[in-house]
């Protein structure tokens, strides 16, 4: 009897580090930060930048796009886009601000103006694709300062 004891406890103890290591074994999730507004909040400066629909040859002079989080939105960042032109016809100053809303896409994300996807933001670089501004439409990259 004492042969049968000793070996239903070894097969327990066996059978007890088995399930131990098994269930030690889970794969860790990892979770997204849900405060997308505090990873795309700051200040831009442009890579590149292009305007549409301009009647003449414009340059952009200086100019930059600012984030700042929509009060205590996780997923809503007012964006102000300020810029100064130089053209034969003299500079003009630019600034418009919008509420933008944020959405995950993997390690990407996307910005939207109401239902329109006007950017992406990875990784501390903003891409804007014809994004409404003024009168005219504007393409830029920018990188976080």
């Amino acid at each position: 009897m004492l042969k049968s004891f000793n070996s239903f406890t070894y097969w327990l103890a066996i059978l007890s580090i088995c399930l131990f290591v098994i269930s030690g074994c889970k794969k860790a999730e990892t979770i997204p930060d849900p405060d997308m507004a505090k990873s795309v909040a700051g200040t831009y400066t442009f890579t590149t930048i292009s305007l549409a629909s301009s009647n003449q040859p414009t340059t952009v002079a200086s100019g930059n796009v600012a984030l700042v989080r929509n009060g205590s939105a996780l997923d809503k960042v007012d964006l102000t886009l300020s810029y100064t032109t130089a053209s034969s016809s003299g500079s003009s100053t630019f600034s418009e601000s919008k509420t933008i809303t944020l959405q995950r896409a993997d390690n990407t994300i996307e910005l939207y103006n109401g239902s329109t996807k006007v950017g992406s933001w990875v990784l501390g670089t903003l891409n804007l694709a014809n994004y409404p501004f003024s009168t005219t439409s504007v393409t830029l990259t920018a990188t976080k300062q």
